[in-house]
């Protein structure tokens, strides 16, 4: 067979706008319309089939010199990937920087947050200075509802100058209404597009050269109501013939009726071998002479398809060297019902030459289809297990679900490389139970290759090599199911199996035994091994990878006390992916919320309270709507703590409720509802329900001889404070002994700082005064290394005389305490107090200040939250605080009025 070159031709072809055939009828008024979306978000054109919508806005393109970005769509690009790189590279030809972030994250083996994905390119989107058409044609062929998302996240943030067109048979699913009443909608559909009776004669008579009378135009425009393809079959079809006035005067019935009947004449006056031709070529997407003459086993292909092209047989170029075409759809599907009657084992032989020609040319996606097409399962899933971990490394997850979905488990099993890539697909989307059978299976048969004494060395070490991998997915697996013992056991065999070079799968099987130590208690072992997961991670450039073991890792150090490596690790991990042109990502993606709720929470402690505001707002909002439980019970926590800090005490009632709300529908945790219980009983005591604080604490079983462990402590951290305020001193030393005894075995510093603040209180209403000055002293000692100060500012009505103690004994006596916590003590202190908190009358946050003076330096909104590393929403939240505040309407004013208050 000749050799089919065509891989980086068939993207070309997509990105190809369409040429212009010789008969063009002009449209002046349509293209008028047209013009009017160049200043509005959305043009659509929806019609039927055959009514010239490809060909009118190739045609008002070419006619206004307009800058375009095309995207000719089939069947086969209805995954998301697919559909943004054809989106990405088709930009690409206008503007070669566009979407080269969003185009790496994208071959990816971790299925992408698509939402991620057109925040980036909104803002690469930015950069575009010219008017750009974005045309994505036949999107009808694509239109599932990850697509239909992403062009709805698109248009709602699309910059002025970009303009999107979409033509199609049926309307996608997208808010139209609100697009049509904010005047950002252009819209054309079959009654616009058809041909009106001028256009008629004008085509038959001036183009066509075809004797036709006004009355035959107005019977033709009447019997097609101006469809353009019935149009040009019916001039194909009469073309020849002595009575045209009779022809025209005998069609009859609806359009579909009318198609029918036309392409069974035009068929009739082919020569036999131009009908066979079209009819076996029309099972092909798209097709070149040399597939032709290979499928067909002739070498007049060329000849024929430049004859059909000449007589405009509905026959489309697909780029400008006319190497490949393809049929109208229309043309072809009613070509293929003509193949199916006449023969379908005919069809049955087509489509295995057509697969097995694309398969030769290592085309395995078209050779795929063609295969499935006539349910040849076996050979789809042998041509699967070739491309299946390309597709997975470059994020096409979609296509390998569709597949898994297609092929029957029966096939799917006998290949362990498929089921290897679809399990781990599966066990991402919670699907475990249905991806452990598979894997069992592909470990099974990957086992039975190795001891096969027919398997050759190389098939042998490339089985050893699967083997690693399979036990790193039941290693996920597990991890998931939080089994850490048969993790390990997995991670065990992974590190035998695989080599050490394969960073990816070696830096998955280090993440994977760090969580499963952790689960069990150990600490170290665990720590280190996700900071070699971290290094493996890095090097593979996997960034769901390292986002995953970063964010696993400083959760651990949080939990420990260790504040401020873990939120180094969290602002090292944002600043790498700014660095790489990934920031936007970490803004719109569910799995970074815990980062932003561990950053926000350290930045409380720290008593940053208005950064940690943003930070939680932040990671409310990435998980807000998602499914994971986990992430959003733990940011409402936080949001609750951070609000209470803020002296919005309303908000975090408000916040717990919220939290209450989604614990009712789901089991989590026990160290989630140990902090979710301490927090609900100080918020008690703080509102004087000491009765309900009391009810409380005994439905979540505290008793003050009860067992406490890691799992309970923080729940009995205040449970002791309630029986404090109680006056039941014994009984509360006998739970913070424990809890402190806990607490040092652990080297948790934490909780040590709130216990000895609790021995302090109940010291001061013991009126031991001595003994609680040595307790607040303990406390900051143990505290000043991570810099601790919000548990100091929660009972300062409490504290605060002794304070003054403490600050005097720091003075003239060794302590091991630094100067500099005292001077951060004193200065949070001194802000809680006043807590008008700031810069004059005008009550602006540190961080509305901050954008203040950026605004001042002239910066753009996303300028401005690049800086301060937050969204562009969160931005725009500022600017309309410090309008309100400052009583101004633009930046301008902003910026003068500051600096006569000096605030700048």
């Amino acid at each position: 067979m000749r050799d089919i070159n065509l891989i980086p031709t068939m993207l070309l072809t997509k990105l190809h706008i369409p040429s212009l055939g010789k008969n063009l009828i002009p449209r002046l008024n349509l293209f008028n319309k047209l013009s009017e979306g160049l200043n509005r978000k959305l043009i659509l054109i929806s019609a039927p089939a055959g009514f010239g919508k490809t060909t009118l806005i190739s045609d008002w393109i070419n006619q206004y010199k307009i800058l375009t970005a095309w995207v000719s769509l089939d069947k086969g690009d209805s995954d998301p990937v697919e559909f943004l790189r054809y989106i990405i590279t088709s930009i690409q030809t206008i503007s070669s920087e566009f979407g080269q972030s969003a185009m790496l994250l994208l071959k990816s083996p971790d299925k992408p947050n698509y939402k991620s994905i057109t925040n980036l390119l909104l803002n690469d989107m930015l950069q575009i200075k010219q008017n750009v058409l974005l045309v994505l044609d036949d999107f009808h062929l694509t239109d599932t509802s990850d697509i239909t998302k992403i062009i709805a996240d698109l248009l709602e943030r699309l910059p002025d100058n970009i303009h999107i067109v979409i033509s199609t048979r049926s309307d996608p699913a997208l808010l139209l209404a609100r697009l049509r009443s904010q005047h950002q909608l252009v819209e054309l559909r079959s009654s616009d597009l058809g041909f009106s009776v001028n256009d008629i004669y004008v085509l038959f008579n001036k183009k066509l050269k075809i004797g036709l009378s006004i009355d035959d135009a107005y019977s033709l425009e009447n019997k097609t109501e101006g469809w353009i393809a019935g149009l040009q079959l019916t001039a194909l079809s009469i073309q020849g013939r002595k009575d045209v006035s009779g022809f025209i005067q005998n069609l009859k019935g609806n359009n579909r009726y009318i198609m029918d009947y036309l392409i069974e004449e035009v068929l009739k006056i082919q020569l036999d071998d131009i009908k066979e031709f079209l009819l076996q070529t029309s099972i092909l997407e798209r097709f070149s002479a040399s597939l032709c003459n290979a499928i067909l086993n002739r070498d007049d292909s060329q000849i024929i398809i430049e004859k059909l092209e000449n007589n405009n047989l509905f026959i489309i170029p697909l780029d400008s060297d006319r190497n490949w075409y393809r049929y109208h759809h229309l043309f072809a599907d009613l070509l293929k019902q003509r193949l199916l009657l006449k023969d379908k084992t005919l069809v049955e032989n087509l489509h295995k030459k057509a697969a097995k020609g694309f398969e030769d040319n290592e085309m395995y996606d078209l050779a795929i289809e063609h295969n499935l097409v006539i349910k040849d399962y076996v050979g789809s899933i042998q041509l699967l297990e070739k491309v299946v971990e390309k597709m997975w490394k470059n994020g096409l997850h979609s296509a390998i679900s569709s597949y898994g979905e297609l092929i029957p488990q029966d096939v799917i099993k006998y290949n362990p490389e498929f089921c290897l890539y679809y399990s781990w697909i599966l066990i991402n989307n919670g699907e475990i139970q249905k991806a452990e059978p598979l894997l069992t299976f592909a470990q099974k048969i990957t086992n039975n290759k190795i001891r096969d004494k027919k398997t050759d060395k190389q098939e042998v070490e490339n089985y050893i090599k699967l083997q690693g991998k399979i036990a790193v997915a039941f290693a996920h697996l597990n991890s998931n199911l939080q089994k850490p013992d048969i993790t390990l056991d997995y991670c065990q065999i992974a590190f035998q199996k695989l080599p050490k070079e394969d960073t990816l799968w070696q830096g998955w099987t280090w993440n994977s035994k760090g969580i499963a130590e952790l689960n069990k208690g150990n600490t170290k072992e665990g720590i280190d091994a996700l900071i070699i997961a971290i290094e493996f991670a890095k090097k593979s450039g996997n960034l769901y990878l390292i986002s995953s073991a970063t964010s696993s890792l400083s959760f651990r150090e949080s939990i420990f006390g260790q504040y401020k490596s873990s939120y180094k690790r969290c602002s090292d991990l944002l600043a790498f992916m700014k660095e790489k042109g990934y920031l936007e990502i970490a803004k719109a993606e569910w799995t970074y919320a815990g980062i932003f709720t561990r950053m926000s929470v350290t930045e409380c402690l720290w008593a940053d309270f208005d950064k940690a505001l943003e930070s939680v707002e932040t990671a409310y909002k990435l998980c807000k709507n998602e499914n994971n439980i986990t992430q959003k019970i733990i940011a409402l926590l936080a949001y609750s703590y951070i609000l209470h800090a803020h002296e919005d005490k309303t908000g975090a009632v408000n916040k717990l409720n919220e939290l209450e709300g989604v614990l009712k529908q789901f089991k989590i945790s026990p160290y989630i509802i140990t902090t979710y219980v301490g927090w609900k009983i100080y918020l008690l005591i703080e509102a004087s329900q000491l009765e309900k604080a009391n009810d409380f604490a005994k439905e979540c079983g505290l008793e003050i001889n009860g067992t406490i462990s890691y799992q309970n402590d923080h729940s009995y951290l205040n449970f002791a404070r309630l029986l404090i305020v109680q006056y039941q001193f014994d009984e509360a030393t006998t739970i913070l002994s424990k809890v402190f005894t806990l607490a040092s075995a652990g080297g948790r510093t934490d909780m040590l700082v709130q216990v000895e603040i609790l021995y302090a209180i109940l010291n001061i209403m013991s009126g031991f005064q001595e003994k609680a000055i040595s307790n607040l002293i303990a406390a900051m000692e143990y505290a000043a290394d991570e810099d601790l100060l919000n548990y100091f500012l929660f009972d300062l009505i409490t504290t605060n005389k002794i304070l003054e103690d403490v600050y005097k004994i720091h003075a003239t006596t060794k302590t091991k305490i630094p100067k500099t916590f005292i001077d951060k003590l004193k200065s949070a202190i001194n802000k809680k107090q006043k807590r008008v908190k700031n810069y004059t009358n005008f009550e602006l946050s540190d961080r509305e200040l901050e954008t203040l003076k950026l605004i001042g330096q002239n910066l753009t909104n996303l300028e401005i939250a690049n800086k301060l590393f937050v969204s562009v929403n969160t931005v725009k939240t500022h600017l309309k605080n410090i309008f309100l505040k400052l009583d101004v309407n633009c930046r301008s004013k902003a910026v003068t009025k500051a600096k006569q208050a000096q605030l700048m």
